[in-house]
């Protein structure tokens, strides 16, 4: 029979095998430089006694002197070695040294060797002769005919540079005229001619290029990729190191099938603050598939991240992103969104802290890439207010206050409009012994709604003033308990069990917002959170504040942990919860938005760490008001190192779960997904990265990927190749929109190390992708 092995299989064996090193690449790297020999001696280097010795010497004192045979002339970190030096003088202080026939010199930054040079003994100068040079403790060697060097600069004529070891030809850069800035970490180059195994392939009459950490202004390596959809494309980066705390990037971007793209990124950090400025710009997308409605061809992104801290009790932060059309993300690979998102944020945040309370002021608004018909609001300006007071009443309670005001409107004519005013003042008394601890809380919700009808036609009346009072008594009791015996040898189990009840009355609030919302448990800014374990002790099933459900309910939960004896880390922790209603929780006399009396929501979770290289983690989510599996999920993976890694991964989202949640459904059944990623470092040059998801409902797979990336000491090289799941296109006929369309990648990229990059690539391998890798473990 024969056998037919898939992508992620090969790559699975592959992983599996990894050869034996002495040492990692840098390490290796490492070995192949010459490295300073003893004490480096700190100070200023000329100032220093000079030591002599030869087999002979003739002395024509006080003028000069020859040394013949073996010669050794040290002084602080620089000693050079020669057939025949002569030093002239001037008195007793020596002035210059001539070096003739064969010649080494070595101090803590360069080794050189030549023949024939000249050195001033009471400076760091120097002119050489047909000299080989090799920076010490660092990647960088070359050869030049002849050369001068100074304290910061070393100028050589017909010269060559290469980060690459002895005996590696890789490549390397010629220049007629080079000259290399020691403090500042760079090289300039005249008549430059970058040379592959010894073939030039590129000339340019100037070039600059690092020669230590710093960054520098230039070209950086360029990208080649190949899409099924995009074509051919080729992507020039260019760096432009402004000032040390600012600098920008350039890349322009040619796709065969769309055209030009720049993709300009400005970061800084100023007394104003620190942040980044990116944008993405097509001026017209010659892409047949892509038909905007309003023939509107321009694509762009804009992006600003910025964060300011100022007056000492001043903070603002902004994040913006905005792209030109729903199919952005799906369309383009950036690094500033993902079309797993679902949407884009809009938002920005100014406030002012103190010990005791604070006060802000800030803006949201979401760029949704469904199709709804009523997308979500937009709150300009939110307010708020938050206060804090501990140990009052004589130590025993601690108080606290929350207020907002907050203004939501919606791109929809048909959406009413609303300011919102809340107070929420909290008084907990917490109890706490040996045995436990016990938080006796009171809070108030008092919320007041001035709404505004829409001004569509077809706008739904809305009851102008509301206001909403619901108190809330909430007990929670936690402990944490250690077992007397062990159940397992080896190990020490602690069980931490907690009670909750919350007690708040009904308070119909259908009249708050649009009855479109209700009908979905939507308010202005309010859904329904997610299930899991540590949600289930949430005050309350509805983020924001537009729903309030109420409630007479216990909440029952706790995790058990295992910890080993040999080491006391933590191998294995369990939790589960659930949530017992003692009368159903309902915000309307929408049925759709209550739970069924005694009906019973719970969650489990799971970590186990069974072995040093290996992690299983679980969770699973039931939701009452489906009565039905919400979510599940399972990952095992084993990981003996950072840049080792195989992971197994099953996920599960029920149809009703996503409705209920997202407002619209994507994949119109449920969601189940298995898949698994490698990251490999096979050996110290090669790493490897493959991932595969298929959907089990759409028996469809979702993602499939392959990247391997080859390391040298000076270069290193990256082959990637995918098929994923994309958008339908625009121009789809009725007959294809149930078809699944995918997008073919091929990349190939190159990059030149100068010494300070030994990375494998595992880590940003692993981030390419729709289902991008993911730690999801709650043990270390």
């Amino acid at each position: 029979m024969k056998q037919r092995y898939n992508l992620l299989s090969l790559a699975v064996m592959a992983a599996c095998y990894s050869s034996y090193a002495q040492a990692d690449l840098r390490e290796q790297c490492l070995l192949g430089v010459p490295h300073f020999q003893g004490e480096e001696v700190k100070g200023e280097q000329t100032d220093l006694p000079i030591y002599i010795e030869a087999d002979s010497a003739v002395i024509n004192q006080p003028k000069d002197a020859t040394y013949t045979g073996d010669v050794s002339v040290k002084q602080g970190n620089r000693t050079i070695v020669a057939d025949e030096v002569r030093v002239e003088q001037d008195g007793d202080k020596a002035r210059k040294a001539f070096l003739k026939g064969q010649y080494q010199y070595q101090d803590n930054m360069i080794q050189a060797q030549g023949h024939d040079a000249a050195m001033d003994l009471t400076s760091k100068e120097a002119t050489l002769a047909n000299t080989e040079y090799q920076l010490v403790g660092r990647q960088g060697r070359g050869t030049a005919e002849s050369g001068s060097f100074s304290e910061d600069t070393r100028t050589l004529k017909n010269a060559s540079f290469t980060s690459c070891l002895t005996n590696d030809d890789s490549w390397s850069i010629e220049a007629n005229e080079m000259i290399q800035h020691v403090k500042d970490e760079y090289a300039e180059m005249w008549h430059a001619r970058f040379k592959v195994l010894g073939v030039p392939i590129f000339y340019s009459p100037y070039l600059q290029f690092p020669i230590g950490d710093r960054r520098r202004t230039g070209l950086l390596i360029p990208s080649f990729h190949r899409s099924s959809k995009d074509g051919f494309s080729y992507s020039q980066p260019f760096y432009w190191n402004i000032a040390p705390n600012m600098d920008a990037t350039f890349t322009p971007t040619y796709y065969s099938r769309r055209g030009w793209q720049i993709s300009p990124e400005f970061r800084y950090l100023t007394g104003f603050g620190e942040g980044l400025v990116a944008g993405e710009y097509m001026a017209k997308d010659r892409l047949d598939e892509y038909q905007p409605a309003d023939g509107d061809r321009k694509r762009y992104l804009m992006h600003w991240r910025h964060y300011m801290s100022f007056l000492s009790d001043w903070r603002l932060s902004v994040d913006y992103t905005k792209v030109s059309d729903k199919r952005y993300f799906s369309d383009f690979d950036s690094d500033y969104g993902n079309s797993t998102d679902g949407y884009a944020t809009q938002q920005f945040k100014l406030g002012y802290y103190q010990p005791n309370y604070n006060l802000s002021i800030s803006g949201k608004k979401f760029q949704t890439f469904d199709d709804l018909d009523i997308g979500p609001y937009r709150v300009l300006p939110q307010i708020d207010f938050n206060y804090y007071q501990n140990d009052i009443f004589k130590g025993l309670a601690d108080f606290k206050f929350f207020a907002q005001a907050a203004r939501f409107e919606n791109d929809s004519k048909l959406m009413p409009k609303a300011w919102r005013f809340h107070a929420e003042p909290t008084l907990n008394l917490p109890l706490v012994n040996r045995y436990g601890s016990l938080n006796v809380e009171t809070k108030l919700y008092a919320t007041h709604y001035i709404q505004q009808k829409g001004s569509g036609n077809n706008a739904e009346d809305m009851k102008k003033n509301v206001s909403r009072f619901i108190p809330q008594l909430k007990l929670d009791f936690q402990t944490v308990l250690e077992a007397d015996k062990q159940l397992f040898s080896g190990f020490n189990q602690t069980f931490e069990p907690r009670v909750q009840y919350i007690y708040r009355p009904y308070k119909n609030q259908g009249d708050i917002g649009s009855k479109r919302h209700q009908s979905v448990g939507l308010g202005y800014d309010s859904a329904l959170l997610q299930n899991d374990y540590f949600s289930l002790f949430n005050d309350r099933r509805y983020s924001g504040l537009d729903r309030i459900s109420s409630a007479n309910l216990i909440i029952a939960g706790g995790t058990t942990r295992f910890f080993s004896d040999k080491t006391g880390a933590e191998v294995f922790n369990f939790s589960a919860g659930q949530t017992y209603y003692l009368s159903p929780s309902k915000i309307d006399d929408n049925s759709i938005n209550s739970t069924a009396k005694r009906s019973s929501s719970w969650a489990l979770e799971s970590n186990w760490k069974f072995h040093r290289k290996w992690n299983w983690h679980g969770s699973y989510q039931y939701d009452t008001r489906l009565n039905q599996t919400s979510l599940a999920n399972t990952s095992l993976q084993y990981k003996p190192s950072d840049n080792k890694l195989i992971q197994l991964n099953y996920r599960y989202a029920s149809k009703a779960y996503i409705d209920q949640n997202l407002s619209t459904n994507r994949y119109g059944q449920d969601i189940k997904q298995v898949g698994g990623v490698v990251g490999w470092e096979l050996t110290d040059n090669i790493a490897v990265m493959a991932s595969h998801y298929q959907d089990i409902a759409l028996k469809k797979p979702v993602e499939t990927q392959f990247s391997m990336n080859y390391n040298t000491c000076c270069w290193s090289a990256n082959v990637y190749v995918a098929r994923r799941l994309t958008a339908t296109p625009s121009n789809a006929t009725s007959d294809t929109l149930k078809d699944l369309f995918y997008d073919n990648k091929f990349g190939v990229n190159f990059e030149l190390r100068f010494g300070t990059n030994y990375g494998s690539g595992v880590s940003r391998m692993l981030k390419k992708g729709l289902i991008p890798y993911t730690e999801v473990y709650g043990i270390n």
